[in-house]
């Protein structure tokens, strides 16, 4: 990391320090109230819904005792599933009107304070190209929750959190499991690739039965970074261009930074993508059932973003 990259985010927490004190802790101030008037509608929904729902199953266990026809009694049995969905809905709804309202707003809020950034919901990357980058495993449905979009330095970003899904076909219906869970980013590069180049979590010979049609395995100098991923390309020459010692080091510190199970990138067209697989909840500022003014999860956000500059300052991606 050049000196100068390191005097730049010195500058951006030292200006979001102040952002904090004069923006963004008055702003969660003023929307707590309202978190908490959302979190007791939350606990009163859900007490009323414990209460009905014994009532109501004795209800349909007295309908299901005075009729014989098979028809009627498979209604009734379902109705209780069907009463359970309905309450679970309703109890939510408060979580959605607070997701809607106090997130959507503290999160532009947050992100108001970088440049050329905006918050969106639910809009995921490109699933096309979520597939080409070979990093992501083919799924059935492609989710997603929060969302930024922006540029840092002259180089375009999307950062997602993603779910992907898969559907498989069982005896007693159709069973969907969760296949990806974590974050997504995507970097516009100014840099034309003449093949590509994916860096996977070291899985052993199973990596080598994916089938990477015209990729080659690609060995690197650093054993500590070999320990944890494995490489593979169309063309050699570029591979290890692309990846420097100071690159390895920073992804092995992304790796660290969060907490990810795994982290997988690709190289590929004029963007490089990455895809870090983690159950943890990722850039949640504030929270539904604790107060919204934690500088520490603040703070946590601030340098997941700060990390992501980072690859852009690295690799000099703003440069041909």
């Amino acid at each position: 990391m050049s000196l100068k990259a390191d005097d730049q985010y010195a500058d951006l927490r030292n200006g979001f320090e102040k952002y904090w004190l004069s923006t963004l802790r008055p702003f969660l101030q003023k929307k707590e109230d309202l978190r908490k008037k959302f979190v007791a509608r939350f606990f009163m929904l859900t007490f009323i819904s414990v209460f009905l729902l014994p009532f109501a199953f004795k209800g349909l266990q007295l309908l299901l005792e005075q009729t014989s026809s098979p028809n009627v009694q498979g209604f009734v049995s379902s109705g209780f599933y069907i009463l359970i969905a309905i309450l679970v809905f309703v109890v939510q709804t408060p979580y959605q009107a607070y997701k809607k309202t106090v997130k959507n707003d503290a999160m532009n809020c947050f992100i108001s304070y970088f440049d050329d950034f905006k918050y969106e919901q639910e809009i995921g990357l490109n699933i096309h190209e979520m597939e080409e980058s070979h990093i992501f495993p083919s799924a059935d449905r492609y989710l997603a929750d929060d969302c930024f979009k922006g540029s840092y330095q002259g180089v375009g970003l999307r950062i997602t959190e993603q779910i992907l899904k898969r559907i498989r076909k069982t005896g007693k219906g159709y069973h969907e499991y969760t296949i990806f869970q974590g974050i997504a980013i995507q970097l516009d590069m100014n840099k034309d690739f003449i093949g590509q180049t994916i860096v996977l979590k070291d899985a052993g010979f199973l990596n080598r039965f994916k089938g990477f049609k015209g990729f080659q395995r690609i060995s690197l100098e650093d054993p500590h970074f070999e320990k944890l991923f494995e490489v593979y390309g169309t063309n050699q020459t570029e591979a290890r261009f692309l990846l420097t010692p100071v690159f390895m080091e920073r992804i092995v510190k992304l790796k660290d930074l969060y907490k990810g199970k795994s982290i997988q990138l690709s190289f590929f067209d004029n963007k490089l993508m990455l895809a870090i697989n983690t159950k943890k909840n990722m850039f949640e500022p504030c929270a539904f059932f604790r107060t919204n003014i934690n500088k520490a999860r603040i703070d946590t956000v601030f340098e997941q973003f700060l990390t992501i500059f980072s690859i852009v300052d690295i690799l000099k991606l703003s440069q041909k």
